[in-house]
């Protein structure tokens, strides 16, 4: 009689009998099971593994693989260990198969527990599964005691090769293994992006798990930039690829499904489903009409490609998927489109506001050039009494809430200050030499020349938040591309390719940065 018979023969035996007949069957149920994994398994260590397991499984109230009652309340670390150690077991007597298994079983796990226990699962992962100290040690001294010997070539090799081997984490083994797993890369970016938010939360640095992010971010890095496609999306894509984009969209928020369609009217190519550039074909470089205009049309013969948006998923943090993509639309946009002579960006400013309220803070009237200060006393009526005797307060008085920017007043008085402090955010402010901007920075270190501010072009109130509704372009010159990176990698030069910003120009004069102009002809 198979197990499934006895199990129902159990539940229609009288109530009397009923727990006598359980344990019976379970007896007899461990008694084959057991004889299996005797006759299967040679190794003791699996055979524990899976004894181990199972009596976690049996325990009331305990996580069941798969099952329709699985629970996710399960946080014993031990348990936590043990799939781990399974998943990365590299003994050859187990073969593949038991390592695919538990490390299916580690990721089924994972994504049943809460935050609580997923926090739990990755510093297991980060403090118990990262480099073996001892075999490192050994390792590192039979290297140095080859090479110190004057030993043959193939000695030396083969100690170098030990310690480029045991200095590998073995979360990173284990990483490797959910990478063969379906879906496995989106359960990765998924798992580095709550990583991430982990340690973001945390008050003090935690190096284990700092550790834990560089191993999968570089794990990352080179299956994605090894193995990744170039897609082009419209309205007519499939359904599933425009909810990822609406998702994920986070320069520019699509408020609705109108608002998508409007969208991917213009040439989109994304990488699906890692990294959306969308991109308008113009005949202009715009400034705020490409964000406003509710009725795209691309030109038969475009002049300009306007990369308005740069979007990747959260757990890409780091991982210079941008740059390696919106090099291959530029390159595709070529082909597709040889009348187009410019490709330049719409790129938010999202540190301006916060560095001008902070450097208002630090600096004081100090802030201000000639004149300016005359321009902000003007503004004393539309602030309190207690505000409008000081140039600093009127400022930041007026720039409090956004209503400045519907007075017409107000902003042509703003406009030139606000314009001119914005250049000297992008081309002056530096940390560790480059650009203080995020973005700034990525445009830039790809390349790509500084070209023109936008003032109001984003009036959102995202663009209020993040610059005071102020964008900016970045040209990609196809042919200076690797000689700016080159430049600014190396002194953080920074160039400009035009002399219309006349904001642009004169802080270039003004600023001790180096700033280099070139001038297409």
């Amino acid at each position: 009689m198979s197990c499934k018979n006895k199990r129902n023969y159990a539940t229609d035996v009288s109530t009397n009998d009923k727990n006598r007949v359980e344990k019976a069957a379970a007896a007899e149920n461990s008694s084959v099971n057991n004889q299996i994994l005797s006759k299967t398994l040679k190794s003791n260590v699996i055979e524990d593994y899976w004894h181990d397991i199972d009596s976690y499984i049996q325990e009331p109230g305990f996580f069941h693989f798969g099952g329709p009652d699985s629970l996710s309340t399960i946080r014993d670390p031990n348990f936590i260990r043990k799939l781990i150690s399974g998943a990365i077991s590299k003994k050859r007597t187990e073969g593949d198969l038991l390592p695919s298994i538990f490390t299916k079983r580690c990721c089924e796990l994972y994504e049943r527990l809460d935050k609580e226990g997923r926090i739990m699962f990755m510093e297991v992962l980060a403090r118990e599964f990262g480099v073996p100290k001892d075999d490192s040690i050994k390792a590192a001294q039979n290297y140095i005691q080859a090479v110190g010997e004057d030993k043959t070539a193939n000695a030396v090799f083969r100690a170098e090769q030990l310690l480029r081997h045991v200095l590998v984490p073995y979360h990173s083994i284990f990483f490797e293994r959910v990478n063969y797993l379906p879906d496995g890369i989106k359960f990765l970016l998924d798992l580095r992006t709550e990583l991430l938010t982990a340690i973001n939360e945390r008050e003090h640095d935690d190096t284990y798990l700092l550790s834990l992010n560089d191993s999968l971010k570089e794990k990352l890095r080179g299956w994605l930039l090894g193995f990744s496609e170039l897609e082009r999306i419209t309205w007519k894509s499939p359904a599933i690829i425009l909810e990822k984009l609406k998702e994920h969209e986070r320069v520019h928020a699509i408020q609705g499904w109108q608002d998508l369609k409007r969208q991917t009217s213009r040439t989109c190519m994304p990488h699906e489903p890692l990294v959306f550039v969308q991109v308008a074909l113009t005949n202009e470089l715009s400034g705020n009409t490409i964000l406003n205009d509710p009725s795209p049309m691309t030109p038969d013969h475009p002049q300009f490609a306007i990369f308005y948006s740069i979007t990747s998923q959260p757990g890409l943090s780091g991982i210079d998927l941008g740059s390696f993509l919106l090099k291959r639309v530029i390159i595709e946009l070529q082909k597709e489109f040889p009348s187009i002579h410019t490709f330049s960006t719409l790129s938010p400013i999202p540190g301006f506001r916060h560095w001008l309220e902070t450097t208002l803070e630090l600096e004081g009237t100090n802030i201000f050039l000639s004149g300016e200060e005359d321009r902000i006393k003007t503004l004393a009526s539309h602030v309190s009494s207690d505000s409008a005797i000081d140039d600093v307060k009127i400022l930041k008085d007026i720039l409090r809430l956004n209503e400045w920017a519907h007075n017409e007043t107000i902003s042509e008085i703003l406009k030139p200050i606000l314009l001119r402090l914005c250049t000297r955010y992008i081309l002056t402010e530096k940390r560790q030499n480059l650009a203080r901007d995020p973005v700034a920075n990525f445009h830039i270190r790809n390349g790509a020349c500084v070209h023109r501010t936008n003032w109001l072009s984003d009036t959102s109130d995202k663009g209020f938040e993040q610059s005071f509704g102020i964008m900016i372009n970045y040209n990609y010159v196809t042919s200076r591309i690797e000689g700016n990176n080159q430049k600014y990698l190396r002194d953080g030069t920074i160039t400009l390719s035009s002399n219309e910003d006349l904001f642009l120009i004169e802080e270039a004069a003004r600023s001790p940065a180096k700033i280099e102009l070139f001038i297409e002809s």
